[in-house]
């Protein structure tokens, strides 16, 4: 037999038994899931509340004061006209007081500011008779043992205006004496004499002890520091930012004890991290105190974002290359990657074997905050793969092969959390200028949910904690050079 025509006649079933095999595989062409679909917005924080404990001595307008308001007058050298009385005519006294330095106590609203006063008096008549005149000592009263006192003083009542002014307004306060000095013989009250007499020279300094304790307090000043600070935003790490975004202002009303006033301005802010070039701040105007209600705590959203290319990494360290076994049929995943549908995460399997074409699964993934791992639980054939695959390879509708694509797509991101935590920690415990510190840190993560974005995964979770501004009211009350400074962006 001629050896050409013997090779033809081998080769006819050899291609024939290629053409068989090729012909078991299945060649599966499923249409792609949509990647269109509304997506799930991430919710606002709640707002949050940083608060600024104010504390202001006022132990300096006592001493301000002090130096207008006279010690005392004595006129105990010479006889002076008291005025005319009816049956004894005309007095004449000799008379006295001083003071212990003045006294300052706020409680609650209101300060008092009042003096400890001792005095003594003389009261006589100037008879004269047949052209002589002398002398009569009618009464007197504390030339013998301790002098009789008294308390007189001011009280003034403070406030908040809504301009951040602090609102004094002082008037007399007058303490009734324990015991009064009247000299009956004379009908004269030494008492109310000179209870008048000094209390008409604190009166006029009522004025000034408002003004020095506007001055003093100088709540404006310290809040309005405040506000344009907290609206730069601070460098918690390399190309991280924490931007507060303070919105509203309130605070308590004033308040004191001894010689120090307290108020607590709580400053509502909607704070957000912001990853990249420092953010530009347009400055807000100092908002009028009160008018809101503030949110409660501190809250920031911590956003621990999964590329795609990142996930389709992982997925694909676990996919391609392998084989599975199915019902008497072996495939291998050529490919893989995963794409966002909507608020689904779809995992498209290029698979080659008995079976040549793309599978895909849906789902939506979850995070899972005891193990912080993004998942999809319900990843699952979609609903293309089952309407086609029933036709052409139902065998590849396995329960395995599903299983195995819902292991692969998992994704820790508790890393990332951790090192945003840490960044938050950071700006909020730090020196945002000369005068202006803040301190704080997250207490506790919340999960908000994982959201599927056109590049990416998200997993947000709110972080909460406590927050708090303190001034240095020793420090020149403007930010530094270097903390307005633009930093560096990655």
């Amino acid at each position: 037999m001629n050896p050409t025509r013997f090779r033809l006649l081998l080769a006819v079933p050899l291609l024939a038994l290629l053409a068989g095999q090729a012909a078991c595989r299945d060649s599966v062409r499923i249409p792609a899931p949509d990647k269109r679909g509304e997506q799930r917005a991430v919710p606002e924080p709640q707002p949050s509340t940083v608060t600024l404990p104010i504390t202001v001595s006022l132990a300096s307008v006592a001493a301000k004061v002090e130096r207008k308001v006279p010690h005392g007058q004595n006129h105990e050298d010479d006889w002076h006209p008291l005025g005319s009385f009816p049956v004894v005519g005309t007095l004449y006294v000799k008379e006295m007081w001083e003071r212990d330095p003045l006294s300052l106590k706020l409680d609650g609203d209101h300060l008092d500011l009042w003096a400890h006063v001792r005095y003594r008096a003389r009261v006589a008549a100037h008879p004269c008779v047949l052209g002589r005149c002398r002398w009569v000592q009618l009464a007197s009263c504390g030339q013998d043992g301790p002098m009789p006192s008294m308390d007189l003083g001011l009280r003034t009542t403070v406030g908040l205006r809504p301009d951040w002014t602090v609102a004094a307004h002082t008037t007399p306060r007058r303490v009734q004496p324990g015991f009064r000095c009247k000299l009956t013989r004379a009908n004269v009250d030494v008492t109310e004499r000179v209870q008048n007499l000094v209390q008409d020279l604190l009166d006029k300094n009522a004025p000034e002890i408002d003004q020095r304790i506007r001055e003093a307090a100088d709540l404006r000043r310290r809040v309005e520091d405040v506000w344009e600070t907290v609206q730069e935003p601070i460098e918690a790490s390399k190309g991280v930012y924490v931007l507060m975004q303070p919105a509203a202002l309130s605070a308590t009303p004033p308040r004191g004890s001894g010689t120090t006033l307290t108020t607590t301005v709580s400053v509502v802010v909607r704070p957000k991290l912001v990853v990249g070039k420092r953010p530009a701040v347009t400055p807000k105007p100092l908002p009028l105190a009160g008018g809101t209600v503030p949110g409660r705590g501190f809250h920031i959203q911590m956003v621990a974002e999964l590329p795609f290319t990142v996930m389709d990494s992982i997925v694909r360290a676990k996919l391609v290359g392998r084989h599975f076994d199915i019902e008497g049929h072996r495939i291998t995943v050529r490919r893989a990657r995963l794409y966002g549908a909507g608020t689904k995460l779809v995992l498209a399997a290029s698979i080659a074997g008995d079976a040549k074409g793309t599978l895909y699964f849906v789902g939506t993934p979850v995070f899972d905050a005891d193990s912080q791992v993004v998942s999809v639980p319900d990843l699952d054939f979609s609903v293309e793969s089952r309407e086609v695959l029933p036709e052409v390879a139902e065998w590849l509708l396995y329960d395995q092969l599903r299983d195995q694509m819902r292991e692969s797509a998992r994704f820790a991101v508790g890393d990332r959390i951790a090192s945003i935590r840490r960044d938050v920690d950071a700006a909020l415990d730090r020196q945002l200028g000369r005068s202006v510190r803040t301190t704080g840190r997250v207490d506790r993560i919340t999960p908000l949910g994982v959201f599927v974005f056109s590049r990416s995964v998200a997993a947000v979770v709110q972080a909460e904690g406590e927050a708090q501004i303190h001034i240095d009211v020793g420090a020149p009350q403007q930010p530094s050079a270097d903390a307005t400074k633009p930093s560096g962006s990655r």
